[in-house]
């Protein structure tokens, strides 16, 4: 009989635990995600000149005229101002960017660069250099965004370009500006 009684205790003892957790809290679970983005690191080459030439103005005595370089490769229009004499090879900055494929790049280019007269005293003369550049629209903000179409090499080509107005104002010598294109992950 002590036997028959322990196994009802021990019986009765587990339908009370069970009947315990069962009507007890219920635990509750959630997911997460983990992410990782891991990007090439963005480099970016080339600059050079946007080389307007030289520039040799009308003798009248009142003249104006734009001069604008293709932002390409190479120089497709005609540059040279109506009254105007040009020679040198018109070319436009090239820069190359490399980076991660389909990333989104913050691209700013300045709208305007000012040229100063090389070698002048006092306050120096300047030039507006517009600029304009081969892989969006002018915004009206400087600040662009591309999308890289491919990992590191080749990269993204890319030129600036831009144009000068020259009237009879402006003094005659050297003009030179520096300028910074900068990009950046998005």
């Amino acid at each position: 009989m002590l036997v028959s009684v322990r196994k009802i205790l021990f019986g009765a003892a587990a339908i009370a635990a069970f009947g315990l957790c069962s009507t007890g809290a219920q635990a509750a679970t959630a997911n997460a995600t983990a992410k990782a983005n891991v990007l090439k690191p963005l480099q970016m080459t080339g600059g050079g000149t946007v080389d307007f030439g030289t520039i040799v103005t009308p003798s009248t005595a009142s003249f104006s005229g734009t001069f604008t370089i293709d932002a390409a490769g190479s120089q497709t229009s005609t540059y040279c101002a109506s009254g105007f004499a040009c020679t040198g090879t018109p070319a436009a900055a090239m820069f190359n960017l490399q980076g991660s494929n389909n990333a989104n790049i913050t691209l700013s280019v300045p709208l305007n660069v000012t040229l100063t007269l090389q070698g002048a005293t006092g306050t120096p003369p300047t030039l507006t250099f517009v600029t304009k550049h081969s892989l969006a629209a002018n915004n009206g903000t400087g600040n662009y965004t591309i999308q890289l179409p491919n990992s590191g090499f080749p990269g993204l080509n890319f030129y600036v370009g831009g144009s000068v107005t020259i009237d009879q104002a402006t003094a005659g010598g050297s003009y030179q500006g520096t300028f910074t294109v900068t990009a950046d992950y998005q």
